[in-house]
């Protein structure tokens, strides 16, 4: 009898257990669903307000570009500028905090087609590289030569992270320069896939230790109360990168050092969709062909530099515009004379004019930069910096082997 009782309290206590379990188990499921209801209607909301706040705000973007083109006065012109630059960053917050809400739900989608990633890189380098020059910072492009003209990927995503990358590097960088890689990390034989890393380098503020814990949390701005400048911002962009980059499957790296420099290097692995490398020539393409270039930057330079030697040229290398660049350039034959803008020495070139007049000068011109006049016209051509390879490469076949 006694074992009787004792199994029917056993038996209570499971059931008493079981219907706890399940009440627990209700309450979660009730939890969940409420929670993925209130997230769907954050989204729907952010969603909402995002056009609600686009609409208006094309009309101001609109007006102002049409303003712009008016007369205006020097202090009009100025209100001008800050409206554009208030609605920009205006209309990039709309979109980072849009972004946000759908990678929070899950809703941020991977799409695949073939696009054009050196010249995606190139584009976007080219925008906003003219920023950069008005601040002196030079900005330098390196992209290997093996790298497929097409890959297969999302060209939208690319071009944000890219795009968060760029602006941060330039928004930071006061002097010095800004270095953007483009390098095969995995084997040419790969027939389907390839693996890319994209670097942007900078000369700019860098970050300590304790930053770089805190650089992708969403709505920290860890520069906020530098010293030297006030930067804006909501700190949504490099946590975005971050969560793209992932989404693609790939990796972010950060190095960086106060006062120093920082360096972003994404990599992503992309399907192939043609085998036609980037520059689609001969490796001594210009082979026979002599080449002096002048640049007063140490990268640019190098790299310039390695870019000829690698098509065959036989290049001459000087960093500065002094006597040994006279000297040399009056008394050896080079088919063609690279120059940089920033490294001539306009009271020595006026000084050494007439020398000058019979040479196969090409100059080499940050974007923005209008070169008009007789300067102008001591000059075959304009090379725009930041080099675009294909460019640079054209442009010398076409006047230095005619």
């Amino acid at each position: 009898m006694k074992d009787t009782i004792e199994t029917i309290k056993q038996q209570r206590e499971l059931e008493l257990e079981v219907i706890k379990l399940r009440l627990q188990s209700y309450n979660q499921q009730q939890v969940i669903v409420l929670s993925e209801q209130a997230l769907k209607q954050k989204t729907e909301f952010i969603a909402m307000l995002s056009h609600e706040i686009r609409t208006p705000m094309n009309g101001i973007v609109t007006m102002t570009d049409l303003l712009k083109q008016t007369t205006l006065e020097e202090d009009q012109q100025h209100y001008v500028n800050i409206l554009e630059s208030s609605s920009d960053a205006l209309m990039a917050l709309v979109d980072n905090l849009l972004d946000i809400s759908k990678l929070e739900s899950g809703h941020m989608m991977i799409e695949k087609h073939p696009f054009d990633l050196i010249n995606t890189i190139e584009d976007l380098v080219y925008a906003l590289s003219p920023k950069a020059f008005k601040n002196n910072v030079e900005v330098i492009l390196d992209i290997e030569s093996d790298i497929p003209l097409f890959v297969i990927g999302d060209a939208l995503k690319i071009r944000q992270v890219i795009m968060n990358l760029l602006q941060n590097a330039v928004k930071f960088t006061h002097e010095g320069e800004i270095l953007v890689s483009l390098l095969l990390l995995s084997p040419v034989e790969d027939e389907q896939n390839l693996t890319v890393k994209i670097s942007i380098r900078d000369t700019g503020i860098g970050m300590s230790e304790e930053q770089l814990t805190q650089l992708f949390e969403n709505y920290v701005q860890v520069h906020h109360n530098n010293e030297h400048h006030q930067y804006g911002g909501t700190g949504l962009g490099l946590a975005i990168t971050k969560s793209l980059v992932e989404l693609m499957k790939g990796t972010v790296e950060v190095t960086s050092k106060k006062d120093v420099g920082s360096e972003f290097s994404v990599s992503i692995e992309f399907e192939r969709y043609t085998d036609l490398p980037s520059i689609p020539f001969e490796k001594d393409v210009l082979k026979d062909v002599r080449i002096l270039l002048i640049d007063n930057n140490t990268t640019s330079l190098e790299l310039i530099s390695m870019m000829l030697s690698d098509w065959g040229a036989d290049v001459s290398v000087i960093s500065e515009m002094n006597d040994v660049f006279f000297n040399t350039i009056q008394h050896e034959h080079f088919d063609v004379c690279l120059l940089d803008l920033d490294s001539i020495d306009m009271e020595a070139w006026e000084h050494h004019q007439e020398m000058l007049q019979d040479k196969p000068l090409f100059l080499l011109a940050p974007l923005g930069n209008k070169i008009e006049g007789e300067f102008r016209a001591l000059f075959q051509t304009i090379i725009t910096k930041p080099i675009r390879k294909l460019h640079l490469l054209n442009t010398i076949l076409a006047k230095a082997k005619k």
